[in-house]
């Protein structure tokens, strides 16, 4: 998939912001590439979007040849697997960029590792996403049933983790059953027909479903709608709090989701660079946790959902970013 890029007017000089995502379908990476572009305008850099279609090849192509062009490159990127990371932030070290990773990296690899060049990773706590999200599924289910999970990319450390969450809490409703778990790689229709197959194969036992993302808990949402089981059948997300997956919370048809707020996410991480990029601060005057940090994050169920359903104006978006450290949850486990 190609890239695309938004050309802002300014007087940024060299400095060029690049935002970059598997898929503008997905409803948390597009709002992301909103906050993106609602930054850049903000401070008059230039933004490049670049999309990567899931393909760690295009992911790490595509911004070498942004690099090339002699810019210096802020980029924001939410890796498409943790084996990604170490050649993407490498390529920007070497380049005399500045880079924020979100999401994936390897667990031995910070950015201490590379260079001021990778100014901070930021992570998000997926245990307590899978951990959270499966009890309220459960509670919902009133403590027994038969549950399929669908998981995220097999080798993204995010799905991991989220999924080890949902092992840990499924532990402690002895009454509920795992009857499957497969990936869907993070893509809603890869969702509904895994769903579709599993509801089939195994038919009345079914009486829950917990998914990685809400991109994909829609998918399996629309397998359960075409069997006439909406609200039968629970469903909960890990993550991503997305409109749509608000509005089905809101309805009862899904159960839980989390919020991670990508309009703070892909603003924070090109705010970092460009306060680094401008003399604002220093990576070497960075804390160890500010390297290195898990983002703030709130479990939501009917009961709160109304609070998350209106996207941030332009000024709070920037406002919000002023200080990208502000909503730092703690440290990543070393």
């Amino acid at each position: 998939m190609s890239a695309c890029g938004d050309h802002q007017t300014s007087g940024s000089g060299n400095l060029l912001m690049v935002s970059e995502v598997r898929s503008l379908t997905n409803p948390y990476e597009a709002a992301w590439v909103d906050a993106s572009r609602v930054y850049a305008r903000s401070v008059g850099v230039p933004l490049k979007v670049i999309v990567y279609g899931g393909d760690s090849q295009q992911e790490l192509s595509q911004l070498q040849s942004v690099l090339a062009t002699g810019k210096k490159v802020l980029l924001n990127i939410n890796p498409n697997t943790s084996a990604d990371t170490p050649a993407i932030v490498r390529a920007v070290q070497n380049s005399g960029g500045c880079a924020v990773t979100q999401w994936s990296k390897p667990a031995d690899l910070h950015p201490k590792d590379v260079g001021d060049g990778w100014a901070a990773y930021v992570g998000f706590d997926g245990v307590k996403e899978g951990f959270d999200t499966t009890n309220v599924l459960a509670d919902s289910m009133g403590g027994h049933g038969g549950v399929i999970a669908i998981q995220g990319l097999l080798a993204n450390e995010i799905s991991q983790t989220r999924y080890a969450g949902f092992t840990k809490a499924l532990a402690g409703h002895p009454g509920i059953t795992l009857l499957d778990a497969q990936p869907a790689d993070f893509d809603r229709n890869e969702a509904y027909s895994t769903t579709q197959t599993l509801l089939n194969k195994y038919g009345d036992k079914v009486t829950g479903i917990w998914a990685a993302t809400d991109s994909m808990a829609l998918g399996a949402l629309q397998a359960v709608r075409e069997k006439g089981k909406v609200g039968q059948i629970k469903v909960s997300s890990a993550s991503d709090a997305t409109p749509e997956g608000l509005e089905a919370i809101q309805h009862g048809a899904m159960v839980a989701t989390y919020t991670t707020d990508p309009y703070f996410n892909g603003a924070m991480g090109l705010a970092i660079c460009y306060q680094v990029a401008t003399g604002q601060r220093k990576v070497a005057d960075l804390t160890p946790q500010q390297r290195e940090f898990f983002l703030d994050q709130t479990l939501i169920t009917k009961s709160n959902v109304n609070d998350y359903t209106t996207r941030p104006t332009d000024q709070q978006i920037v406002a919000e970013v002023r200080d990208p450290f502000s909503r730092i949850a703690g440290p990543v486990v070393q």
